[in-house]
């Protein structure tokens, strides 16, 4: 096993969760898993993400549509906030050249 992934395996256990919850994130398209000999495994770099959809599920009662639809809308809340950021450095730039 590569040392930054994690196997689902695992990730279940640690987090008291069905595999197949893991299985239909992935289905939603809301995470990518990595198969490696017929095991799943989870990037680290997915990690926070993955632990967000968990707590969305657990700790608030969300199902998997309502996380799919909140997933949505925080990423173009994402978006928007770069985009904002690359405005701001251009007016930046363009006021530093007046």
């Amino acid at each position: 096993m590569e040392p930054h992934l994690i196997n689902i395996n695992d990730f279940c256990k640690g987090h008291n969760i069905e595999i197949s919850f893991i299985i239909e994130l992935q289905e939603y398209g809301l995470l990518a898993l990595k198969s490696i000999n017929n095991d799943y495994y989870i990037e680290i770099e997915e990690l926070p993400k993955v632990e967000k959809l968990v707590r969305l599920h657990h700790e608030l009662s969300i199902n998997r549509e309502g996380i799919e639809a909140i997933h949505h809308l925080l990423q173009r809340m994402e978006n928007m906030q770069n985009e904002i950021r690359i405005l701001r450095q251009r007016l930046k730039h363009y006021d530093e050249q007046t």
